[in-house]
Parts: structure tokens; C-alpha cells; sequence
């Protein structure tokens, strides 16, 4: 009886061999790799079939395929897969609808359906939106209808100036702000087990935090808190902490929004006590929170960096956010580039 076997194998050959029996990716790779390493140590197909769990044809393909073209020609050809189910026609009106119905996913599916004719699941329509530049967000409140385009353009090349300035060591930039804090402000997303959702105790009512912050851009933050009332007195306050704060020889500019507690009378008389103190103010744009980014400072706190657990007292809030405060810069980092 005359049994098939393989040629034999260079060093080389049988290196390569091992090396794909033992560490290739797919496992159907390193069958087959193994197929001819028995066929080298004079295994017969019948018994190579045995071991393996394939049949003798199919043995017999993986010792051609290797005589033919070696490791390339055990490996998978490339293969057409299914036809697409829909055509770039389909994609353009799918876009349309997804733009057209941002937030009702299930009416997209029911008019695309209706439209072509061809059978559809939202799965494959949200695949398709991500695939497509689209993410599923929390739509955002907008005030650029109410501002002043070219005056938010100046303010940009500004700004644009001014870290410049900055970067060349002739200026610390600052952004100042005022936020709130408080029990039943904000509430963080959070992972819990289906249907048992994470649950925070609710208040109609809870003591308010406020703090006024100048963060720049390389994390350093200097904060006043209070839970009085944030007037013109109180943000005063939180500048002459500033001026005593900085570095008497450094030239310091704080860039603030238009808010009236900025302009009061009050404010504007301080700017040039201030200004001897080397401490200047810009004012942002009207309508443009996006350029003060101590706004991104805010967020980070509500919705990532104060834990759950801090909501359970006002006691626990304000230990809690004190300390993330003063973590900013060192535990608690943002990047702005």
C-alpha cells in the first residue's frame, strides 16, 4: 500500500512550521500547520484525519496547499462575504432621515422601511449612524443665535493673542467663573445593575455652595467659596484673594464673561486698584460660554469627579468638593490642547 506523505522538511521549513503551530493567530491556521508536521513525522493522511477531526480530502487539500505555495497556502483566501443590504442610495436617504429624526430612531426604521421597501432594525441604523461621524448625545442648550458673530470672532483672535503672551512668559492667563453646588443640582451618570438603578435620596431644597474660581491653563486654580449670595461684593472679594495670591511681579490677566455683577459700578472702580496690582480683565464676547474654559472645569466636577456618595449631606458635598478643588492641577487634571 503507498501512504502520501509530504516531502521533507529544510530547518527552515520546519522552523516556520513550529513557529505557526504554536503561535498563529487563528486556530485553523495552526491545525493545518500541524497537519504537516505529522506528515513530516510520517503520520498518514488516515491517521492525520483521525487526530485532527477532518476528513481525508480535506487532509489531503492542507498537503497540497503546502507543497503548492507553503505557510501562504494554508492560510484563508480572501472572501467576497455577504452583498450589502443597502446601496449608497439607501445610505444618502438614511442620512437624511437620521438628520431629519436625530432623537426617534424607531421613526427613521419605520419611514426608511415604508420608503424602499426593504426590511430594516434599528441595530444596523445605528451602526450605520456610527459609522457615519454621528454619536447618541445629550443635545446641548445653545446661546450662538443670540450673540454677536464677528464680535465671538475678535474674541477668539484675542484669546488667540493672549496665550501667546502667555506661552512667551509675559503673562499667567486666568479664566474666572462662578458655579453652585448643591444636593439637588447635579446628578452624576453612574454604572449600576439592570434594574436596580443607583438611587440618590431627592431634595426640593438644599444649601448652595457657590464657587469663584480662576483656573489657567496649565491647572492652576485659585478658589473662593461661600454660601452667601454671589454679588459684585462677593466676586471683589475673590479678586483682592487673587492679588494677594499671585506673584507680586507677575503680570496676570483674567478673562470673565459680561455678567452684570462684572459691570457694576463697584467692579469697574476695582479694575483700576486691580491694574495697579498688575491684574488686568477681559471681557469674553457676549453669549459665548465656550471660549472661558473653566466652564470645562465645572462639568468635570458635577459629572465625573465628585463621587456619588457626596451627595448624601451638605456636610459631605462640601468636604468632597473642597477636596477635588484642591486636588485640581496634581490629582484632578485637564488637558486644553
Amino acid at each position: 500500500m503507498t501512504y502520501r506523505f509530504v516531502k521533507t522538511l529544510s530547518d527552515t521549513d520546519l522552523q516556520v512550521l513550529e513557529d505557526t503551530y504554536r503561535h498563529a493567530e487563528k486556530p485553523a491556521l495552526r491545525r493545518r500547520a500541524h497537519a504537516i508536521l505529522l506528515s513530516h513525522q510520517r503520520y498518514t493522511i488516515d491517521q492525520i484525519s483521525d487526530i485532527l477531526g477532518a476528513t481525508r480530502e480535506t487532509v489531503s487539500i492542507w498537503l497540497t496547499a503546502w507543497e503548492n505555495d507553503g505557510v501562504k497556502g494554508l492560510k484563508d483566501k480572501p472572501r467576497s462575504g455577504r452583498p450589502p443590504r443597502y446601496d449608497e442610495q439607501d445610505h444618502e436617504r438614511l442620512k437624511t432621515l437620521v438628520e431629519e429624526y436625530p432623537h426617534q430612531i424607531k421613526t427613521v426604521r419605520a419611514r426608511f422601511q415604508e420608503e424602499t421597501g426593504k426590511p430594516a432594525s434599528t441595530s444596523p441604523i445605528k451602526r450605520f449612524a456610527k459609522k457615519n461621524g454621528y454619536r447618541f448625545k445629550r443635545a446641548r442648550r445653545s446661546l450662538k443665535d443670540r450673540r454677536d458673530e464677528t464680535d465671538f470672532r475678535h474674541t477668539q483672535g484675542l484669546l488667540s493673542v493672549l496665550q501667546q503672551w502667555e506661552e512667551a512668559g509675559e503673562v499667567t492667563l486666568y479664566y474666572f467663573d462662578e458655579s453652585g453646588f448643591s444636593q439637588s443640582s447635579a446628578v452624576p451618570y453612574a454604572w449600576s445593575p439592570v434594574g436596580c438603578p443607583l438611587e440618590i435620596p431627592a431634595y426640593s431644597r438644599s444649601q448652595r455652595l457657590n464657587v469663584l474660581g480662576f483656573l489657567s491653563r496649565q491647572g492652576k486654580l485659585i478658589y473662593h467659596s461661600t454660601t452667601e449670595t454671589v454679588t459684585t461684593e462677593v466676586v471683589v472679594e475673590a479678586f483682592d484673594q487673587l492679588v494677594t495670591q499671585k506673584s507680586p511681579d507677575a503680570f496676570a490677566i483674567v478673562v470673565l464673561d459680561n455678567a452684570s455683577i462684572h459691570r457694576s459700578a463697584l467692579f469697574k472702580r476695582k479694575r483700576l486698584e486691580w491694574l495697579n496690582h498688575r491684574v488686568h480683565v477681559v471681557y469674553l464676547s457676549t453669549y459665548s460660554p465656550e471660549l472661558n474654559l473653566i466652564e470645562i472645569l465645572w462639568r468635570k466636577i458635577k459629572y465625573e469627579w465628585l463621587p456619588v456618595t457626596a451627595y448624601t449631606s451638605f456636610q459631605s458635598l462640601t468636604q468632597h468638593l473642597h477636596e477635588v478643588l484642591s486636588g485640581v492641577g496634581d490629582e484632578y487634571r485637564i488637558s486644553f490642547t
